[in-house]
C-alpha cells in the first residue's frame, strides 16, 4: 500500500553560472566580512573568528551555508 501522505522527492534547482554568482553575492552582502564561492558543488565561505583568525564553512545546500554563516555571525534566522 502506497503512502500517500509521504513529501514528494526534492528536485535541485539547477543555475546558471550567472544566477549562481547572483546567490554568491547576495550570500557575502548578506553575511559580510564572509567571502563566499562554490566548486565541486560545494559552497564555501571564509571569514574571520572571535579570536582574530579565519575559518572556512562548506555545504552542498546554500541555505544550510546560511544557517552556518548565521550562527558563526551570532544572528537568529538567515538573511538574504
Amino acid at each position: 500500500m502506497a503512502n500517500d501522505t509521504a513529501p514528494a522527492p526534492v528536485t535541485p534547482v539547477e543555475f546558471t553560472p550567472q544566477r549562481r554568482a547572483d546567490l554568491m553575492r547576495a550570500i557575502s552582502r548578506a553575511y559580510s566580512p564572509y567571502r563566499v564561492w562554490w566548486t565541486a558543488d560545494v559552497y564555501y565561505a571564509t571569514g574571520p573568528t572571535r579570536e582574530g583568525g579565519s575559518h572556512t564553512l562548506h555545504d552542498v545546500n546554500a541555505g544550510d551555508l546560511c544557517k552556518q554563516l548565521a550562527r558563526a555571525l551570532g544572528r537568529e534566522g538567515v538573511e538574504l
